[in-house]
């Protein structure tokens, strides 16, 4: 049967998420690139595919799956399954889930929710709200680790994979990660993913392109 196809943006979290995944697993995937400033996601092609247009978007021999974190979990349920990665015991895989779904549901649209006005030049300076919603995103994943190393454990599991690229590009983007301590040593620990050193160079990016739209990036957060 063919490798699967990934579709994905090199500077989107969301896909580099899965980026890390394929690189730890060593997973066969073909990559395709999608310019989405360029509206290919947008297609006519693509959006049979995926109706939501959003990136990253696999295609496993006709079966479509959209959003990043349904996608980690299917590449291991279908290709590895029971890794520790997302292992297949109930109690361990709810603990994850339960992170996924902050990170869906909170995390990321109230971090990257409200600064996006930044990338997309809609807003030209940080406001008091962006930095309150900012501080509560990054406070509540200070919590997660008060009992544990990574999110959902003692172990590195895809919920890590989820966060890491969002986190790694605020960081690439001036915010100062020390001010919240188990944060800054889990995100050192991370330093072990086979494919971290080229999510830190996407981080890059999209570091170099928020200075491009606003030249302070986050620091104002800081």
């Amino acid at each position: 049967m063919p490798a699967p196809t990934l579709y994905y943006f090199p500077m989107s979290p969301p896909a580099r998420s899965v980026l890390l995944l394929i690189k730890e697993l060593g997973l066969t995937v073909n990559l395709k690139e999608v310019n989405t400033f360029a509206g290919e996601t947008r297609t006519e092609e693509f959006m049979r595919m995926n109706p939501e247009h959003t990136i990253p978007t696999l295609d496993d021999n006709g079966f479509y799956l959209g959003e990043s974190r349904a996608i980690l979990s299917y590449l291991i349920d279908a290709y590895r399954p029971g890794h520790t990665l997302y292992p297949n015991i109930p109690k361990e895989k709810a603990l994850i889930n339960r992170v996924l779904h902050h990170d869906l549901g909170s995390f990321y649209p109230k971090f990257f929710g409200t600064i996006g006005a930044l990338f997309s030049g809609a807003a030209t300076e940080i406001s008091d709200e962006m930095k309150t919603n900012a501080e509560k995103a990054f406070n509540d994943l200070e919590n997660y680790l008060i009992r544990n190393d990574y999110f959902a454990g003692e172990n590195l599991t895809i919920a890590d994979l989820s966060l890491l690229p969002a986190i790694a590009s605020a960081v690439h983007c001036g915010l100062d990660l020390t001010k919240y301590k188990r944060l800054n040593a889990w995100y050192e620990s991370c330093q072990q993913l086979k494919g971290y050193h080229d999510d830190q160079e996407a981080s890059r990016q999209v570091g170099e392109f928020l200075r491009s739209k606003y030249p302070p990036g986050l620091e104002p957060l800081n």
